[in-house]
Order: C-alpha cells, then sequence, then structure tokens
C-alpha cells in the first residue's frame, strides 16, 4: 500500500544475540529503566493515537517510524506503526496487508520480551503493556478477518500478560485498559457460562478499571474512553455513550470513528433524523472513499432505517436510487460478508419501488 513505507527496512522478529547490548541502547538513548516512558515517547505515542483518531493513517505511521528511528531497540515503535496499519485496516474493512501487520506485531512483541528479561519492575510493566497489546490486536484481527476460535484462544493469553505486569507494577495505569476491555467484555458476552456461575460476573469491575485508565494511564486516555462509550451502548445508557461520542468527535473532526456509535445512539433514543444526520455525515466520507464498499453498506442500511421507523417515504426511494447505482461494483468478498443487509436492501428496493 503506498501510503506507507515499505517494511522492509524492519529486523527479523529475533532477540538480539546479546541482551545486554539492548541495556547499553536503552542507557545510551539516556533512559533509566524507572522512566521507561519518557516525555518524547508519550508525545509521539499520544500523536499516533490522534492521527489514527482523524482517519491519518500515513502520519500515524510516520510518526511509529520516527519512533523506531529513535528508539531502535524498543517495542514502541513497531508497536505504533502496527496501531496504525490495524486502524486503517478496520478503518476500510481489508484484511491486507495481513503480513506485514503480523510482522510488525513479531517485532514488537520480540523487543518487549528481551527487555522484560533484564530491566526494572517499573519498565517490565510496560513491557507487559506492549505483550498484552500485541496479543489484543491479534485477537481483534482474527475476529474481524479471521477465526474467531483462534480470537478466543488469544484470551486467556492477554489476560495473563496483562496480570503479569500488574504484578510487576499495578501504578502502571495503562494496564488497566486492557483489563477493563477483558472483564468487562467476558462477564457481558458470557451468556449462560456467567448465569451458570462458571464465569464471575466482572463487567463493574471492567468498568472501574477502564474509568481510571481514562483519568490516569499515561498514554491510553483517549482509548479507555473510546471503550466506554461502547460499554455504555451495550449497557443502554445511551445518553452517556452519546455524550461522549459527540466530545470525542469534535475532538477529532476528521475521522469517522465517534460518528458511528453517536449515530447508533441517536437511533436507539428513537431520534431518526439526529442519526440520519450523522449517518450522511459519514456517508459522504465514505462515498469520496468507498473502498470494498463494506462501510457504505453498512451506513446505507442504518440511513434506510433512520428513514424507514418514521416513514419518510421521499427519503428511502433516494437512498435506494443511490445503492443501486453502486450495486453491481460491490465485490464478491463483501457480499458475503454483507450478506444480510443487501438482501434487507434489495428487497426494500423491489417490495417498495417495484416498477423501477
Amino acid at each position: 500500500m503506498d501510503l506507507f513505507p515499505v517494511f522492509s527496512c524492519l529486523k527479523p522478529p529475533v532477540c538480539r544475540l546479546a541482551v545486554p547490548l539492548v541495556l547499553l541502547s536503552l542507557v545510551a538513548q539516556g533512559l533509566k529503566a524507572e522512566e521507561y516512558l519518557d516525555s518524547t515517547k508519550q508525545t509521539l505515542a499520544i500523536q499516533v493515537q490522534h492521527a489514527i483518531y482523524n482517519d491519518d493513517f500515513a502520519l500515524a505511521d510516520s510518526i511509529g517510524q520516527v519512533l523506531i528511528d529513535k528508539y531502535a531497540e524498543d517495542p514502541i515503535g513497531p508497536f505504533s506503526r502496527s496501531a496504525a496499519l490495524l486502524g486503517r485496516m478496520f478503518d476500510r474493512e481489508e484484511a491486507e496487508p495481513r503480513d506485514s501487520l503480523l510482522a510488525l506485531l513479531d517485532i514488537a512483541d520480540s523487543l518487549a520480551g528481551c527487555i522484560r528479561d533484564t530491566c526494572s519492575n517499573a519498565t517490565a510493566a510496560w513491557m507487559s503493556f506492549f505483550r498484552g497489546h500485541v496479543r489484543s490486536y491479534r485477537a481483534m484481527y482474527e475476529s474481524r478477518f479471521g477465526s474467531k476460535l483462534k480470537a478466543l484462544r488469544l484470551g486467556f493469553d492477554i489476560l495473563s500478560e496483562y496480570e503479569k505486569g500488574r504484578e510487576f507494577d499495578s501504578s502502571c495505569y495503562d494496564l488497566y485498559l486492557g483489563l477493563g476491555l477483558y472483564h468487562y467484555w467476558k462477564s457481558s458476552k458470557g451468556g449462560i457460562l456467567r448465569k451458570v456461575r462458571i464465569l464471575k460476573n466482572e463487567m463493574q469491575r471492567g468498568i472501574d478499571e477502564l474509568r481510571l485508565a481514562a483519568d490516569s494511564s499515561r498514554i491510553s486516555r483517549e482509548a479507555a474512553r473510546n471503550s466506554l462509550i461502547w460499554i455504555w451502548l451495550d449497557q443502554k445508557e445511551y445518553d452517556s455513550a452519546l455524550t461522549l461520542s459527540l466530545r470525542m468527535s469534535e475532538q477529532f473532526p476528521d475521522g469517522k470513528l465517534f460518528l458511528w456509535p453517536a449515530a447508533q445512539a441517536y437511533f436507539k433514543k428513537k431520534q431518526f433524523s439526529k442519526a440520519a444526520g450523522i449517518y450522511n455525515r459519514l456517508r459522504q466520507r465514505l462515498e469520496a472513499d468507498p473502498g470494498n464498499y463494506y462501510n457504505l453498506i453498512e451506513c446505507d442500511y442504518q440511513l434506510y432505517r433512520c428513514y424507514e421507523e418514521p416513514g419518510d417515504t421521499v427519503s428511502m426511494k433516494s437512498l435506494l436510487e443511490r445503492f443501486r447505482g453502486y450495486r453491481e461494483q460491490i465485490p464478491d468478498d463483501t457480499s458475503r460478508r454483507q450478506r444480510d443487509k443487501l438482501k434487507y436492501l434489495i428487497q426494500a428496493a423491489r417490495s417498495r419501488y417495484p416498477s423501477d
């Protein structure tokens, strides 16, 4: 993908032959183990996230490369580039380039493991943070594009890394982002296993941990707030989800990420006109660069429902005409993944406007 520099400049994901060289490199960069996340790293890591939230994935990747150049033996650089790449893949609903993503994650994991073996507890907590996130990113990729069974199997490894980090240093509050996500969604999606008490209900614990990360973490505050938005939606606390998603969308006006939950919250509150307004904002951006059409279909399906609920037949017909304009361009893989929503729109067009 020409938006990103070639990945061949990255070294293979293996530990260096002599671990002390890693430590000498860190010392040469002026880093003390107790001061792992210096102000430069923190600033650049936050800039990566802000670029991702504003849909500027090329900028996020270039900042990640700056981190690699400045901290060559540190996982923060390849990890940041993996975040930029995964963000772009999720934004466009594209499964490739899988190999590039996995290579970056392997490098970050390997470097974190090498450092954690010989560093102080404070630094080891951060290395566990990276190793937990590496596994989380793998699970996210598998859940979206690959095997949900693989994603499930990664779950316990993810938890183990974050818990190790907490054992090293419980004041590393960024760890509570991962812990909170695990505890909440494991409980929320536990189903019958939670009801028969095989799994404990730790949803409130997860929410408390995410709030701690949102208030006190060094580089994970916005990520924790984003996670809380989706938890409020899951909890049917639509006002809370709406307030936070609108605030975040104002903070990152060029991104689409926070518009989706805002529109969903309005829809759940039966404020269909306001939901349609946000979906139309999303649609304008998606129509300019539809990619594989997955998200444009998603948006049109949701937008049609916003018009269908109050019976706005004029807007419904206009939307279906626009849908018909790109229907033949939808790739087969997207048609398969969006089968149900495509079927809904096609049947709506046939039943409401059979003569068209």
